[in-house]
Formats: C-alpha cells, structure tokens, sequence
C-alpha cells in the first residue's frame, strides 16, 4: 500500500465509521462540551508528569514512597482511570474503536509519525517531553509492534475488552493506595504491596495513550479549536487514536508484571 493509498484509506474508515457518529457525540456532550475533553485531556496529562518523575528520578522502588505521599499516588492513579474510561468512552461512540476493531491488521502494518497531527506534539510537550518529535515515533513503533503481534497471537479479547479489563485494574490499584492513605487505618491492618517503577512506568503509557486518543477524538469532533487541515481532523486522527490505543495496550503488560 503506498502512502496515498494508506491515506485515503484511513479517510474512508474516518467517512464510514466517524463522521456519522460526530453529531451524536456532540448531542451526548452538548451540556459539557466544551470542559469534558480539556478537564479529561488535562487529568491524564498531569498523571503522566508525575509517572515520568517517577521513571525519571526515583532510581529505586523505595525512592517512589520517600518522595511522594500515598495519597498524591492515589490522585495521581485516579487521574489515569478517569481519563482512561473518558478516552474509552468517546473512542467508542466516536465511532474509532468500531474502526480499529474491523481494519487493526491493516491500520496497523503502515503506520508511522509522520501521519499524526501535530498536536500530538504539543500534548507530549505539555507532559514534560524534551525530544517531543523522537518520542512520537517511538511511541508509534511500540504503538505498532504490539499491535502487529497482537494480530499474530489472535487474541480472544477484542480491543474493546481489553481497555475495559485495564480499566478494572487501574480501579483496584486505587482502591489499594486509597486504603492505604486512609488517615484512621487501623496499625494492624495490613499494608498493600507497594508498586514499582516498572508498574508506574507502565501506568504512564496508559496515560499517554489516553492523552493521544482524547485529544484527536476532540480535534475529530471540533472540540479543539486549532487551525489543522481537514486531512489532520480525518485521517490523521484515525492514525492518531491507533497510536493512543497501541500505547494504551503496550502499558498493561508493565502494570500486570508480565
């Protein structure tokens, strides 16, 4: 397939399975429409600002609990959780996940940075990125790995089931460290294992990924306001929220220690 061809093969996915969709979406959000996206888009950027701290400074497991209480862990963790079930959510009534479902082989096997818009950048910046450019396409090549090999491994879960299983881990994490920071816990009462570095890094790519795919439903849908060409808003937010959805995906197997 060459690169025309991709692109107006990501542009018929974002005609059949998008654009339909967009006025309900906006119908659904019409009384938060314009603080939904930002406050979720918002929640899971600061999330991975502390995760990256974490990956970045903290050189060991003890590190992470001498320098962060458990209770700015827990906001931090519920930040991801409720970005995550918002990037969840409008992927799915946008009409994205539809999408990626029934062409993720071939979405897949052609991505590459050069096809996401250039917010992606700017989201990566906001979380403290230095190498915005470099880490975009090396988000996209773990993005894509992971993607490809899932369709080699022929999962029995759809995509949609395994965001929504991510979803329930991330809520038990927050319940452990939301006991755990409870002022009144009994001494005897016993402490949850502590998480890792390798757990919070992983958490950080759910993050990231949520990010990415909040951002480009938004630019999608005309949430966000930036002048970007209708290529940007069409198929580049198809390649865009397949990145988000890889990175999502490539995050668990840290977060479950596999």
């Amino acid at each position: 397939m060459t690169e025309s061809e991709y692109s107006d093969f990501l542009t018929f996915l974002f005609e059949r399975y998008v654009r339909p969709r967009i006025g309900r979406v906006r119908r659904r959000h019409k009384h938060h429409f314009e603080d939904e996206f930002p406050h979720y888009l918002g929640q899971a950027v600061r999330s991975v600002q502390i995760f990256r701290f974490i990956e970045s400074y903290c050189y060991d497991d003890g590190e992470i609990y001498s320098t962060f209480t458990t209770e700015r862990l827990k906001g931090a963790i519920s930040d991801t959780r409720y970005s995550l079930e918002f990037s969840n959510r409008v992927a799915d009534e946008a009409g994205f996940l539809d999408a990626f479902e029934a062409h993720e082989r071939e979405i897949a096997s052609h991505l590459d940075a050069s096809h996401l818009p250039t917010v992606d950048k700017e989201v990566l910046q906001e979380m403290g990125s230095v190498n915005a450019d470099q880490e975009l396409r090396s988000l996209v090549y773990f993005a894509k790995t992971y993607l490809e090999r899932r369709v080699r491994q022929s999962r029995e879960l759809t995509v949609q089931q395994e965001l929504r299983h991510i979803e329930e881990l991330i809520k038990r994490a927050e319940a452990e460290f939301k006991r755990d920071a409870e002022p009144n816990k009994s001494e005897s009462a016993q402490e949850s294992p502590k998480k890792s570095r390798r757990w919070f890094k992983g958490l950080g790519q759910i993050g990231q990924g949520a990010a990415l795919t909040i951002a480009n439903v938004a630019l999608a849908i005309g949430t966000l306001n930036l002048p970007v060409s209708p290529e940007t808003q069409t198929w580049g937010a198809i390649a865009s929220v397949t990145t988000g959805i890889g990175t999502i995906l490539s995050g668990v197997g840290d977060v479950r220690g596999e």
